[in-house]
């Protein structure tokens, strides 16, 4: 029989049967060993979980929401838009590596009650997020045309791509920023408040301020793109002031 025409669920019972059976894995007794669910924890989990979810997705569609918006302009502009957005993105990834580190650390620490530590690794991380997303800020600035021939091989996307770049810029240093800061605020379990900051600061400051830029003044499909920095940036800003007083309720709490 070829593989691929084995029942959907075999690779599973596989998996099963080598966890129950083979060592070492079966010292650790899965199938035996029973916990039963506590309601309790699972709500513990979501009033976090939920609200973190919430502020990517909020953060995450204002990018989406952008391309939407973009649909009003030529194809040409929409794929310049596109490359630049994917090269940036790319680099993101970064910075938002160093987010779910802060986490992590700064978790741990709040959690042991080692405020000092938890405050220095908060610093540390924004530190090198920043660095890093200086660097790519380089990068795009000094390879803005390779960068653009790797999505097209048209003269007029190319153009496009590298003026969408210069914008990309400017909102990779803010996200380079925020990221961070919503990374160690989770770290404090600090997570409703940033819902509502991210709520208002892309959707109620971002968007909005794209839409003015790129209808009643010059900027045309670029109006978005500063948009982008716009919100990101005061997104930022309100985390920066949310993460010190929280780090000052802690220390003097301790």
């Amino acid at each position: 029989m070829s593989p691929r025409n084995l029942p959907t669920g075999f690779p599973y019972i596989i998996i099963i049967l080598v966890t129950h059976k083979l060592h070492p894995l079966s010292v650790y007794r899965i199938f035996q060993s029973w916990i039963s669910p506590d309601v309790k924890e699972w709500r513990t989990q979501l009033k976090i979980g939920v609200p973190i979810g919430f502020a990517i997705f909020f953060e995450t569609s204002i990018f989406a929401a952008v391309t939407f918006f973009m649909t009003a302009y030529d194809t040409n502009t929409i794929a310049a838009h596109q490359a630049a957005i994917n090269f940036a993105s790319l680099l993101y990834m970064v910075p938002l590596s160093i987010a779910f580190t802060l986490t992590i650390a700064v978790g741990f620490e709040v959690g042991a009650e080692r405020q000092k530590e938890a405050k220095t690794y908060s610093y540390l991380g924004i530190i090198l997020a920043v660095s890093m997303s200086l660097l790519a800020g380089l990068i795009l600035y000094l390879f803005d045309d390779t960068i653009a021939q790797l999505y097209s091989t048209d003269d007029t996307v190319i153009e496009l791509t590298k003026n969408f770049i210069i914008y990309a810029i400017f909102f990779q240093l803010s996200d380079g920023f925020g990221a961070p800061l919503q990374g160690i605020l989770r770290g404090y379990k600090d997570v409703n408040i940033t819902l509502v900051m991210a709520f208002i600061s892309y959707w109620g400051i971002g968007l909005p301020s794209g839409y003015l830029l790129a209808n009643y003044t010059d900027f045309g499909p670029y109006g978005y793109w500063l948009s982008l920095t716009i919100g990101l940036t005061a997104g930022a800003i309100t985390l920066l002031i949310r993460m010190l007083i929280i780090q000052r309720k802690k220390l003097h709490a301790h």
